[in-house]
């Protein structure tokens, strides 16, 4: 076995010098391995096969280092390249209508908004619920009986001006629940970073990058006036 020799010639003792090392890195290895040969018993030299056993794991050890070394660094460049994706991508959807998984939605002073919802089998009766930011009430309306499948709904041009979240429940046969997927829909006008995450902004709504749902065509634009 490696002998432990540990003097200055490996890690410094002086007055002043720097803290010792507290790994054994490859420099280190063969120093202490020639100073082990320099200072061995010449009528009871260390038995070559075990120097060849310590050399063959410290190769393997860092070999296993170089490997990590590399991954790390492929995992950076894969974080990179995303964000860098990510960004051309937000950048590239101004001015473009998106779907995103959410449950916000903005109320004009004039004309009626839309929400986009996907109903459970069966689909049923719907009813809305428009929520401030502390979650309270601001309006209810019953929206009729709604078919199952994703689709967009023009909500009722009555409700007060805002931005609200909201909640639409569909009572289905026998007063079954049934269930609903809520989105954000609207026309992006800008983007932020927040928090280490893309944010794409609608008019005064937000929504990630990452919950983004669908992208609708450019043809869309002119069926719906911007920031419904």
């Amino acid at each position: 076995m490696i002998s432990s020799v540990t003097n200055s010639a490996l890690f410094g003792s002086t007055a002043g010098s720097t803290a010792p090392k507290q790994t054994l890195d490859k420099d280190a290895f063969m120093t202490l391995l020639v100073t082990q040969l320099k200072n061995q018993d010449p009528m009871n030299p260390s038995d070559s096969s075990q120097l060849a056993a310590q050399l063959a794991q410290f190769t393997t050890v860092e070999q296993l280092s170089q490997l990590n070394e590399a991954v790390t660094s492929q995992e950076l460049s894969l974080r990179e390249a995303t964000l860098l994706s990510k960004t051309s991508l937000s950048a590239a959807l101004i001015g473009r209508r998106v779907i995103a998984e959410g449950n916000q939605v903005n109320i004009p002073t004039t004309g009626a908004a839309q929400i986009r919802i996907e109903v459970g089998a069966g689909g049923g009766q719907a009813k809305l619920r428009l929520l401030d930011s502390s979650g309270n009430e601001m309006a209810a309306r019953d929206l009729g009986v709604v078919p199952a499948g994703r689709q967009t709904l023009t909500l009722p041009a009555d409700l007060p001006a805002g931005t609200y979240h909201y909640e639409v429940t569909v009572t289905g046969a026998k007063d079954t629940t049934v269930a609903v997927a809520t989105f954000t829909r609207g026309i992006v006008d800008g983007v932020s970073f927040k928090n280490g995450q893309i944010v794409l902004r609608i008019g005064s709504m937000e929504i990630a990058l990452d919950d983004l749902a669908e992208i609708e065509p450019e043809s869309a634009l002119t069926s719906v006036s911007a920031g419904t």
